[in-house]
């Protein structure tokens, strides 16, 4: 397993949202044995604190706490318990996502496309791009501070050509990467960099509606011959968590090629 510490990530502190499972959790175990100091957000307790205990296995600070990043209090109280655990954040991993559940024979394409309701249209906007908003605001000032930050949102592919799922979904998306930008050029005299990923598909626990067809269409269109594994995404959010970074408000597809 390759090693993050030329990254330095040592005694830095850094956020992961979504970090119960998939790409989220790769992250914060990756972070962990760069020796970061972990803080681990997600809905589900159980599923953040069991991750919080592989972390601890590899570095000397890791918390969790169950936080709804589109509950602007839920952020902002949370971002206190981890300054006044760790002292600062340098970095941030916006993994937070959404999807829709399907019930036995649909399809998103087929049933979801044109029916999707109000609320659950919203639903992907309010994780996606409220979320990341709300917890960028809740760190920058820190970062601010100590004139570092590292930023990093992890949207999708769909967000550049909208090629799947529902147009909630993919719009939601699109609008994680615009705002990428904005922040990027926002802060940038701040040396805060702000960066996302457009991961294709992914083999993680969102993707529980997925057939095993869908799985052998995608390793088939794509030129690595795979879908992804939660590991690949997150060697890409490394990258752009890394200390020495001069790079800023880019978008990297991470889909094996299919794109190409």
């Amino acid at each position: 397993m390759a090693n993050y510490v030329d990254y330095g990530f040592h005694d830095r502190v850094a956020i992961i949202t979504g970090a119960g499972s998939g790409i989220g959790e790769s992250c914060a175990v990756e972070l962990a044995k760069g020796g970061a100091r972990v803080a681990l957000f997600g809905r589900r307790a159980d599923m953040i604190e069991k991750v919080g205990e592989e972390c601890s296995r590899h570095t000397h600070g890791a918390i969790a706490l169950s936080v709804d990043v589109s509950d602007e209090n839920a952020v902002k109280t949370s971002v206190v318990k981890v300054l006044d655990s760790f002292g600062k954040i340098d970095i941030l991993i916006n993994n937070a996502g959404v999807e829709s559940r399907l019930k036995p024979g649909q399809t998103f394409f087929g049933d979801l496309f044109d029916a999707l309701p109000p609320d659950e249209y919203l639903k992907f906007f309010r994780i996606h791009s409220l979320g990341h908003y709300l917890m960028n605001l809740a760190v920058i000032p820190n970062m601010q501070k100590n004139h570092f930050g590292r930023i990093v949102n992890v949207t999708s592919v769909t967000g550049v050509n909208g090629a799947y799922s529902t147009p909630g979904y993919t719009a939601s998306k699109a609008a994680a990467i615009c705002q990428t930008k904005a922040f990027a050029k926002k802060y940038g005299r701040d040396n805060i960099t702000v960066n996302s990923i457009a991961p294709g598909m992914v083999d993680t626990p969102m993707k529980i509606d997925a057939t095993p067809e869908e799985h052998e269409f995608v390793a088939k269109m794509t030129p690595l011959g795979r879908v992804a594994k939660p590991i690949d995404i997150a060697r890409a959010v490394l990258f752009f968590a890394q200390e020495n970074l001069f790079v800023s408000g880019q978008n990297l597809i991470v889909d094996g090629g299919s794109t190409v």
